[in-house]
């Protein structure tokens, strides 16, 4: 081949219209919890990458204070735009466990509200889109400190005044479904959304939370498109004279296949998180989490 056919050739080829890469249906994130406490948030967003993953769920109190200054936001945007990783959820547990917003004391629910409020700016900041609601408990142990109808009233009357904030920051409130005695079933939880007739509450769903009392794959075809990030953890039922509990991905008793074809009917396509803490006897655990996920997700 001559040289002027060469460059013909490269003309041609470079002509084509490139074969676009097919879109993910997920988006593969991972919770700050994961990596250690001291590691600079930088660091964590870089290694989260390399392992494979797009998004990151941070703590507000963990990972940053809830007075942080727009500047320190904007500081830590960059430096998550910058690894590539989109920050996807900010939780707020710490300052609703102190503040809960069923609690009898106005004084009390008050400061749980200026808290989310103050969540909301730091969300629109760091460019991030829901935040992760801890919000009320029923009681310490086996002590009830607030019945149910009470909680249902409080906690309504009080994310009733966050929907217009919420809207304006264009942040999701997402109460998550935990083991607070709180709407145990998928059915509660779609009440409990609806009644706000609003885009910006939603659903944070945990699949490995709901093993105890339901099935994941029925939780997700009851509140559909209300689902809006999703927690994975896999869970291990009691039997054979050993106790219930949390299990690696793929080691427990949750029907991943049944939950993936669940997703995939109500049309979920955002994020994915492993909600897994940190075990430093396992130093290729993110990878090892990472490998889990892409096997959970080939299923659907």
């Amino acid at each position: 081949m001559t040289r002027r056919e060469v460059l013909a050739a490269s003309l041609a080829a470079a002509a084509l219209p490139s074969r676009a890469q097919p879109k993910a249906r997920f988006v593969k994130g991972i919770c700050s919890i994961i990596f250690p406490k001291e590691m600079p948030r930088a660091e964590c967003f870089a290694q989260a990458k390399a392992a494979g993953f797009d998004a990151i769920e941070l703590a507000i109190g963990p990972d940053l204070a809830l007075d942080i200054g727009h500047d320190d936001a904007r500081r830590l945007a960059d430096s998550a735009e910058k690894a590539g990783i989109r920050i996807a959820t900010l939780w707020v547990s710490d300052a609703l466990h102190q503040n809960p917003l069923n609690a009898d004391d106005p004084a009390v629910r008050a400061r749980g509200v200026d808290a989310v409020r103050k969540a909301l700016r730091i969300a629109a900041d760091v460019n991030c889109g829901a935040l992760l609601l801890y919000a009320v408990r029923l009681g310490n142990g086996a002590k009830l400190e607030v019945g149910s109808q009470e909680t249902w009233d409080r906690y309504t009357a009080e994310l009733r005044k966050l929907v217009p904030d919420a809207a304006s920051a264009k942040v999701l409130l997402n109460p998550e479904n935990v083991w607070n005695k709180f709407l145990l079933s998928p059915l509660e939880m779609r009440s409990f959304v609806d009644q706000f007739h609003s885009p910006w509450v939603g659903v944070h769903f945990d699949a490995g939370n709901v093993m105890q009392y339901g099935y994941p794959e029925d939780w997700i075809l009851t509140l559909g498109p209300r689902i809006k990030r999703i927690h994975f953890k896999d869970f291990k039922l009691a039997g054979g004279g050993q106790p219930a509990h949390f299990a690696d991905l793929l080691e427990g008793d949750v029907n991943w296949k049944a939950v993936m074809a669940a997703l995939v009917k109500v049309g979920y396509n955002g994020v994915i998180s492993p909600e897994i803490g940190r075990n430093a006897a396992q130093p290729d655990q993110l990878k090892q989490v990472s490998t889990a996920l892409d096997k959970i997700l080939s299923l659907a």
